[in-house]
């Protein structure tokens, strides 16, 4: 399980590489990723690759492969996987403005907004690639540096392109594409009324979280509180589906040098009370290629919505110790609901100056695989 997935959409061949080029300036931030991992033919292709403009300490422009510029508290390499953009799939080609707006009178209060607009890929659902509409807005408090709060609804839509209409595999369907039909798009307005349907729905496919994150510092000691309250359509809005979403603690240097995190996943009340709470995760009926890019879930890769509304309940730990030469990460998962394995990965780590070498072993109670890997890095002096 954890060979394959929340590790950038990358396939595991024997042989795997991995190239990264970071640069940091003033105003430019520039990131280059080169794998032969991306597809089945091992051919070097780009990962998450980017350019960031900062236009002062409160606004930036990043344009190219990214993945979220949201839930950044959310620890991408022990968590199971955030509910919106997680690292399970590759990085969409996006461009996006992110700012930041801090109250003169009551400077404990900030706000962080953005919004970007990217592309999904042709494949057998598409004929056209669709879009992508990201939005997000939180409110932040900071009380004395020591305790912090926020509160944001993150907004997705895929919209446009030329999509298989459901029922007919032969029968394709151009979806509105107009600046017009952006506005909709924008404010989840209804579309056109679909023939048969009982009423119109909102154009395009939308999904988001209400994200509460609640920080507490105490010297070099953090605990992380959060929950991504997961929603597709008015209902589920409005909690309709009750607990549904990711659940989470982590714990900083509360163990010397470590990072201990707790997760919990609950899809259960995705189709309580149809049809007005009746949602397949991560699913749409026109847009049948679901909440997925490259043939990989975009947001938390244990919602399988292959599995028609798909009900689980996964218990997640991920453990990570630095010291100064050696380091342990370890992270396991198991779906409680229904029969089955814990999946786990173990890595051991020997850093020397310029080197890391490590060995990892992953699989689940009955099956188990071993690696070893080399890490090179030339820092600019």
């Amino acid at each position: 399980w954890w060979l394959v997935h929340n590790n950038e959409g990358r396939y595991i061949h024997n042989n795997n590489l991995n190239f990264d080029f970071i640069d940091k300036r003033s105003k430019f931030e520039y990131k280059i990723n080169l794998s032969n991992s991306f597809s089945e033919t091992e051919k070097l292709a780009l990962g998450e690759s980017f350019i960031k403009y900062n236009f002062n300490n409160n606004l930036f422009l990043r344009t190219g492969k990214y993945y979220r510029d949201f839930s950044v508290y959310l620890n991408d390499e022990l968590s199971s996987g955030s509910m919106l953009v997680s690292k399970n799939a590759q990085p969409l080609k996006k461009i996006g403005l992110v700012g930041n707006y801090r109250l003169k009178k009551k400077d404990n209060f900030n706000f962080n907004w953005g919004i970007s607009h990217g592309v999904f890929k042709k494949n057998k659902y598409y004929s056209d690639a669709p879009y992508l509409h990201e939005k997000f807005f939180y409110l932040n408090i900071n009380q004395s540096n020591r305790n912090y709060f926020s509160i944001g609804l993150v907004h997705e839509a895929i919209w446009a392109g030329t999509t298989t209409m459901l029922g007919s595999s032969n029968n394709p369907g151009n979806q509105p594409d107009s600046f017009k039909d952006f506005l909709k798009v924008f404010i989840s307005a209804d579309g056109p009324l679909i023939p048969g349907e009982p009423h119109a729905n909102a154009l395009g496919s939308h999904i988001g979280i209400w994200d509460f994150n609640f920080l507490r510092k105490n010297m070099d000691k953090i605990i992380k509180v959060y929950y991504q309250h997961y929603f597709e359509d008015t209902s589920s809005f409005r909690f309709a589906n009750k607990t549904d979403g990711l659940w989470g603690v982590e714990l900083k240097n509360y163990f010397p040098k470590t990072e201990l995190l707790v997760e919990y996943v609950n899809t259960s009340n995705c189709c309580i009370d149809p049809p007005y709470q009746d949602d397949n995760y991560y699913s749409n009926y026109q847009y049948r290629d679901g909440w997925r890019y490259n043939n990989n879930i975009i947001g938390n890769p244990f919602i399988n919505y292959y599995k028609s509304r798909d009900k689980i309940k996964l218990f997640h730990v991920g453990f990570k110790t630095n010291k100064e030469k050696i380091a342990l990460k370890m992270k396991a998962s198991r779906i409680t609901s229904r029969n089955d394995l814990i999946k786990f990965q173990a890595s051991l780590i020997r850093k020397f100056e310029q080197t890391d070498c490590y060995l990892f072993i992953v699989g689940n109670e009955e099956n188990q695989s071993f690696g070893f890997g080399l890490s090179f890095k030339i820092a600019k002096k």
